[in-house]
C-alpha cells in the first residue's frame, strides 16, 4: 500500500511542476509574437470562459494553474502522511552523499547566504523579468521605427519611453505573483516543497524588493514620459477607463514605504515601526487595482490564497489562551507551558507565532516549540529570552509587576492569556533521516535542539527504527546562567539508561573571559572541565515558577490552525476558490463592462471578502462544531498529569510570589560533555575531528544562532564535502524563525 501511495504523491507532484511550468512558460512566450499567437489560436477558442470574461489562455496558464496547485498540495501532504505512519522496514544507512540542492554554494554576499536551489530560483526568475521587459521593449521600438510618423502624433522617442515603462509595470507582476506564497504561513506550496520558514521569508524580500525596484523603474519613466509629452497634468489623472495613473502613484509610494522600511537594520532595531508600515500592503494592492483593474487577473489567485491564509490565522488566534506555568530562569529566559489541544498535531522543529495583548496589541512574534509531540502531555512549552524591547518588556512586567505581588503566585501580571497561531514548520522531520546528528546552538537559540532532542529519546523509547543513535550538542553562551535551559530537559526521566541506545554529548563554550570559576581545582584544568562537575558547583541556582487557572478552567489554543487537519483545510481551500470563480462570473454577467475601472475593482475586493469569509468561512463553522463535538475527555486529566508539583507548601504560598526551585544538575540529571571557559569553538579543528569520527556516515549538521555562527559553520561543511575523497557528507540545515 505504501507503494501505491508512494507513486502516486508523485505523480500529483509531476502535475504540480508541469502547472508551475506552464505559468513560467506563459510569460516567456509572451513577447514571441508567433508564439503567443500561435498559444492563442489553440486556446481561446477551447477555454474561452465567457462566464469570468477571461480569454482561455490566461484562464489556464495564470488562474487554473494556481488553483490546481493549491489543491493537489493537499493530497499530497496527506499522503506523505499516511507513507510515513505505514513504514516499518528500517533502511540500512546510505553511503556519504550530499544533495547539492540545498546545500550552501554562497556564503556571504548582499542576499545573504545561498543554496543551489536559492541560485537557481533567482536566476529563473531574473531572466524571466529581463526577457520579458527588454524582449519587448527591443521589438516595440522596431516597431516604431518602421511605422509612418502621423502628423500630430508624439516623437518616436516618447513612443519608445512609454512602452518601456509599460513593459517595466508589467514585468513586476512576475515577482508581484509569486511574493504572496512564501508570506503565506502555512502554504500549500511551502508545505509539498519543504521549504523553510527562513528560507520562504528570504524569497519573499527577494519578489517583493524586486517587484518594488521595477514599480519604481516603471514611476520615474512615467514621471519623465508626461513632462516630454508637454502633459504633466496626465500624472495627476484618475480615468474611469482603461489606466488610471494617480492611484499608481498612491500604490508606488505605499511600496517604496513598505521597501525602506523592511532593511534589515530596519526591521530589526525598529520591528514596530516595520510591521506598522507593513500593513500598507492594503493600500498598495488597494491602489494597484484602481491603477490597472484589468491586471489582477494574473495575481488573483496568489493574493486570495494569501488573504484565505490571514482570515485563517485570525479564526486560530481569537481565542483566548491560558498559560498553565511560567517559570523565570537564572538566566533570564522565561519558560510559559500552555494547554493544546489533543488533537494538534505539530513536529519537534514547528514553532508559533505568539501575542501577549498585556505587552502589545499588535506585535506577533515567533516563538520555537521546545516539547515534543511525543511528551503525552496537552501542552505546549516555548521559551523567550529578553533580548529585543519586546521580550524585554513582557520580562519586566513578569518580575516587577504590583499586580502579581499583590496577587501572589495565583495570577500571572499579563493575565496569564495570550493568542497564538500556528504550529508551523518543517512536516518531514528530516533529522530523523541521520543517525548522527550535529546540533549547534547559540544561547536562546538552543530551544528548538531540545525538542529534538526529546523527540529522539522519545523514538528510542518507543524503540523505533530510523532514529539517530549519535548526537552532539555544541552550545555557545556567553554567561554561565545561559547553561540553565539545558538543564529544563532531564534525559532520565524520558528514557531511563538512555546511554545504552543514544550517545549524547554536550559541549558547552562560555565565551565570556570574565566568568569565574567557584572551585579552585577547577581553574587548574586549563579552561576545560566536565560538564558535570561544573553544574554541579552551581546548585544554588533557583528558578522562580508562577502558576495560572485551575486545570478545569484553562482555555487551550485553537486546532484549526492553517496547517492543521489536512481534510479540513484542504476543504476550506477549495471552497474559497470555487466561491471566488462564482461569485466573480456572476458579478462579470450582471455587470459586465458598464461600470468604471475602480468599481470593478471594488467589486474584486467584495468578491474576494465575500469568497474568504463567507464559502471559506462556512466550511471553517463546521469545522469547529466537529472539533467541538470531539470527546477530549482525557485532556484535562493529561494536563493533570503532566504539571508541576503545587506551589503550596504547608498549606501556604509562598511569600516570593512563586514557587523557587533548583536547575542545578545532579549526577543523575546532568548531561555528559565538557565545558570550555572563556573560549569560541574552533570550528575548524573540531570538524576535522567529526570528519574522522564519521568516517563512512552521512551527518546532519542544524545551525541555530547568529549569522556569523551559521556562516562558520556552513564554511566547514562546504569545506570537507568538497575535499577530495571526503569519506563523510555533513547536511548542513540553518534553523532559524526570526523575521
Amino acid at each position: 500500500m505504501a507503494k501505491y501511495m508512494a507513486q502516486a504523491a508523485i505523480a500529483l507532484q509531476v502535475l504540480m511542476v508541469l502547472a508551475c511550468v506552464a505559468w513560467y512558460m506563459f510569460w516567456f512566450t509572451l513577447p514571441i509574437l508567433d508564439a503567443r499567437n500561435w498559444i492563442r489560436s489553440i486556446l481561446d477558442p477551447k477555454a474561452n470562459v465567457d462566464f469570468l470574461g477571461i480569454r482561455g489562455s490566461i484562464w489556464l496558464n495564470q488562474i487554473f494553474v494556481w488553483i490546481l496547485v493549491a489543491v493537489l498540495a493537499y493530497p499530497v501532504i496527506e499522503l506523505r502522511k499516511r507513507i510515513k505512519a505505514a513504514k516499518t522496514n528500517p533502511k540500512s544507512e546510505e553511503k556519504p552523499k550530499i544533495s547539492i540542492w540545498q546545500q550552501p554554494i554562497i556564503l556571504k554576499g548582499p542576499l545573504g547566504m545561498l543554496t543551489l536551489a536559492d541560485v537557481i530560483f533567482i536566476s529563473i526568475i531574473v531572466f524571466l523579468t529581463v526577457w520579458y521587459t527588454v524582449k519587448n521593449c527591443v521589438d516595440r521600438a522596431k516597431l516604431i521605427d518602421a511605422a509612418k510618423q502621423k502628423p500630430g502624433a508624439h516623437s518616436r522617442s516618447s513612443q519608445k519611453l512609454e512602452y518601456v515603462g509599460i513593459y517595466l509595470g508589467k514585468a513586476a507582476e512576475i515577482p508581484m505573483t509569486l511574493l504572496w506564497i512564501p508570506v503565506s504561513r502555512a502554504s500549500p506550496l511551502l508545505r509539498v516543497s519543504g521549504i523553510p520558514f527562513e528560507r520562504a521569508v528570504k524569497y519573499h524580500i527577494w519578489l517583493g524588493s524586486s517587484c518594488i525596484w521595477l514599480l519604481i523603474a516603471h514611476g520615474v519613466v512615467f514621471f519623465g514620459y508626461y513632462p516630454m509629452i508637454h502633459d504633466v497634468s496626465g500624472l495627476w489623472s484618475w480615468k474611469t477607463r482603461g489606466i488610471a495613473v494617480f492611484p499608481g502613484i498612491i500604490s508606488l509610494a505605499a511600496g517604496v514605504l513598505m521597501l525602506a522600511t523592511a532593511f534589515e537594520k530596519v526591521r530589526r532595531e525598529m520591528f514596530n515601526l516595520f510591521f506598522i508600515t507593513h500593513q500598507l500592503y492594503l493600500v498598495f494592492l488597494l491602489f494597484f487595482l484602481f491603477h490597472c483593474q484589468s491586471q489582477m487577473v494574473y495575481v488573483v489567485i496568489p493574493v486570495l490564497l494569501f488573504f484565505l491564509d490571514r482570515f485563517m490565522r485570525m479564526v486560530q488566534s481569537r481565542k483566548a489562551v491560558d498559560v498553565l506555568s511560567t517559570r523565570l530562569l537564572p538566566s533570564g529566559a522565561i519558560e510559559l507551558k500552555f494547554a493544546k489541544p489533543a488533537n494538534l498535531e505539530y513536529n519537534a522543529l514547528s514553532f508559533l507565532y505568539v501575542l501577549f495583548p498585556t505587552v502589545s496589541k499588535i506585535e506577533w512574534h515567533p516563538f520555537s516549540v521546545a516539547s515534543s509531540p511525543l511528551d503525552g502531555s496537552n501542552q505546549i512549552c516555548i521559551y523567550i529570552k529578553p533580548l529585543g524591547g519586546y521580550t524585554k518588556n513582557l520580562h519586566d512586567a513578569l518580575v516587577e509587576s504590583k499586580a502579581h505581588k499583590e496577587a501572589g503566585k495565583i495570577k500571572c501580571p499579563f493575565g496569564f492569556k495570550l493568542s497564538v497561531e500556528g504550529p508551523y514548520g518543517d512536516e518531514t522531520d528530516f533529522y530523523l533521516k541521520k543517525k548522527s546528528l550535529i546540533l549547534v546552538a547559540g544561547g536562546i537559540g538552543v530551544t528548538p535542539f531540545l525538542a529534538i532532542l526529546r523527540d529522539v529519546l522519545h523514538r528510542h523509547r518507543l524503540q523505533q527504527e530510523d532514529v539517530p543513535t549519535s548526537i552532539k550538542l555544541i552550545f555557545c553562551v556567553r554567561s554561565a546562567r545561559d547553561i540553565c535551559l539545558l538543564d529544563t530537559l532531564n534525559p532520565e526521566d524520558i528514557l531511563p539508561g538512555y546511554e545504552q541506545r543514544v550517545q549524547i554529548s554536550v559541549h558547552v563554550f562560555i565565551t565570556s573571559k570574565e566568568e569565574v570559576l567557584k572551585d579552585g581545582e577547577l581553574e587548574s584544568m586549563e579552561g576545560v572541565v566536565p560538564y558535570e562537575s561544573y553544574r554541579n558547583t552551581r546548585t544554588d541556582e533557583r528558578a522562580l515558577s508562577f502558576y495560572g487557572h485551575p486545570i478545569d478552567e484553562v482555555q487551550a489554543m485553537s486546532a484549526m490552525a492553517a496547517a492543521g487537519d489536512t481534510k479540513w483545510v484542504a476543504a476550506t481551500v477549495f471552497a474559497t476558490v470555487m466561491g471566488y470563480v462564482i461569485i466573480w462570473g456572476l458579478f462579470n454577467q450582471f455587470i459586465g463592462g458598464h461600470y468604471t475601472n475602480y468599481v470593478r475593482a471594488l467589486l474584486y475586493c467584495v468578491a474576494m471578502f465575500l469568497a474568504v469569509c463567507g464559502c471559506g468561512g462556512a466550511v471553517m463553522y463546521f469545522w469547529d462544531r466537529s472539533l467541538k463535538n470531539t470527546n477530549l475527555k482525557g485532556s484535562t486529566q493529561d494536563l493533570v498529569n503532566s504539571m508541576p508539583p503545587s506551589p503550596v507548601k504547608d498549606g501556604h504560598a509562598l511569600q516570593a510570589g512563586g514557587d523557587l526551585e533548583s536547575l542545578g544538575a545532579s549526577p543523575r540529571t546532568a548531561w555528559r560533555g565538557d565545558v570550555t571557559l572563556g573560549r569560541r569553538p574552533d570550528w575548524q579543528g573540531m570538524f576535522g575531528e567529526f570528519a574522522e569520527l564519521y568516517r563512512g556516515k552521512n551527518v546532519g549538521v542544524l545551525v541555530s544562532g547568529g549569522s556569523k555562527m551559521q556562516e562558520d559553520v556552513a564554511a566547514r561543511c562546504k569545506h570537507h564535502n568538497s575535499l577530495q575523497g571526503s569519506e563523510v557528507a555533513f547536511h548542513y540545515h540553518s534553523v532559524s524563525f526570526e523575521l
